[in-house]
């Protein structure tokens, strides 16, 4: 009864139940956060990973590298490392680098024998930002999927300062009402196109085929709603 209440009013009422959720889930991860000074609780389990290890990455990457031709590619919230794993295996004379906070992620990135470090985007100061964004304006390719959801509204211009620092980018965030694990900012596509243009990226040209590329893919459905890519403008 409380799934169907919620189906009605999400139908009903899409925008406020949207906003609803977001602060919901600000709230939840907060908690966590409070938690975790007390404990080594890992917001993003092996049981996420163990969920989420699923995907044609392999495909992914020769997409990406067809229209954004790289040398060099850094994943920003790399997760366990599905993306690299496959940029690594379509080339492995790629010079690779992933950033992510979850321990249990990096466990396995590390175990892919991939060049990740921990980040901590909450954690982290916006000079400190701009400085890893210094160390990553040498890159061809910025990826970024999925993850500005997982950040409250007022960290993420940490995370697109970072990620808006290499030539080209392939960035995915959560829609409204997409739903997962503490996505406390859910937004529409525009809005983050408009963010990154203000640090002056635009959609590439081969956007829209690269879009229909990554739907065509076997990967989570959201992936090819959510991706674009960009260039420096």
């Amino acid at each position: 009864m409380l799934r169907r209440s919620l189906d009605q009013l999400r139908a009903s009422f899409p925008t406020a139940y949207w906003r609803a959720r977001n602060a919901v889930a600000v709230a939840q991860l907060y908690a966590h956060r409070l938690q975790q000074s007390v404990s080594t609780a890992d917001a993003y389990g092996d049981d996420f990973w163990a969920f989420h290890d699923l995907g044609d990455w392999d495909g992914f990457a020769r997409a990406v590298l067809a229209h954004a031709p790289a040398r060099s590619v850094v994943d920003v919230g790399c997760g366990h490392g599905l993306t690299l794993a496959g940029l690594a295996r379509v080339d492995p004379t790629l010079r690779l680098r992933g950033f992510d906070e979850s321990p249990a992620a990096l466990k396995r990135a590390k175990e892919r024998g991939l060049p990740v470090e921990p980040l901590d985007f909450l954690r982290l100061s916006q000079a400190q930002a701009s400085s890893v964004a210094a160390e990553l304006a040498s890159f061809d390719l910025g990826i970024c999927l999925e993850v500005a959801e997982h950040l409250p509204a007022w960290h993420s211009d940490k995370l697109l300062t970072i990620v808006a620092s290499p030539k080209r980018l392939v960035f995915s965030a959560a829609h409204p009402n997409q739903g997962g694990r503490f996505h406390v900012n859910e937004q529409p596509a525009r809005y983050w196109i408009d963010r990154l243009a203000e640090r002056g990226f635009a959609l590439a040209p081969a956007d829209d085929a690269f879009r229909a590329a990554i739907t065509a893919l076997d990967l989570p459905l959201w992936y090819g709603q959510n991706v674009h890519l960009f260039e420096r403008a």
